[in-house]
């Protein structure tokens, strides 16, 4: 989950012209391969659409769901896509500029942890699971973190046949496990 205050989602908003339900000049079309393409997420997923179905509820159910990075990440490929096209609303100013560069650079300085969302892991090992594991070993890869995707590949892998044994009713100990 994004830890944006009210104050810094009304800035957002502003910058992104999602007073009318719409975001920047996508139409529901496009917003879908942006996010598919930055993120490779379906925006269209019904997690999103707590609030709405309209491209700015889906947003903002976005910022509610996905962690500080990704958001900040989708948040600068927005920027670049708004400037590419010339699609920033006409009463921007420098100043929102900069409060939302401080906001995207206060989002991305939530990586420092070494392991992002590590109780993500339950005792389950299931299709959701792999998704999970998959999304953030992607994203450290693309951030270029490559100590943070190899722990996350680890963690998976030692889950995965510990979980599986464990099912099948083989007991599981640290000594057996590590003389595998």
């Amino acid at each position: 989950m994004a830890t944006l205050p009210s104050i810094e989602k009304r800035k957002l908003e502003r910058l992104l012209g999602m007073g009318g339900g719409y975001v920047l000049n996508f139409s529901d079309r496009t917003f879908s391969m942006f996010f598919e393409e930055h993120t490779g997420l379906d925006i269209d997923d019904q997690r999103y659409r707590g609030s709405g179905t309209s491209k700015a509820n889906r947003m903002r159910g976005f910022w509610t769901i996905e962690p500080d990075h990704v958001v900040a990440k989708v948040l600068l490929a927005m920027i670049e896509h708004a400037n590419e096209h010339e699609c920033v609303p006409a009463d921007m100013d420098d100043a929102l500029f900069a409060d939302v560069h401080r906001i995207i650079a206060r989002l991305n300085q939530n990586l420092s942890s070494p392991v992002l969302e590590a109780d993500a892991f339950t005792a389950s090992v299931n299709e959701l699971d792999f998704e999970a594991a998959a999304k953030h070993i992607r994203t450290a890869i693309e951030q270029n973190e490559p100590a943070t995707a190899l722990d996350r590949l680890h963690v998976f892998s030692m889950k995965f046949p510990r979980t599986n044994c464990e099912r099948r009713g083989i007991e599981v100990t640290r000594d057996s496990w590590a003389s595998m």
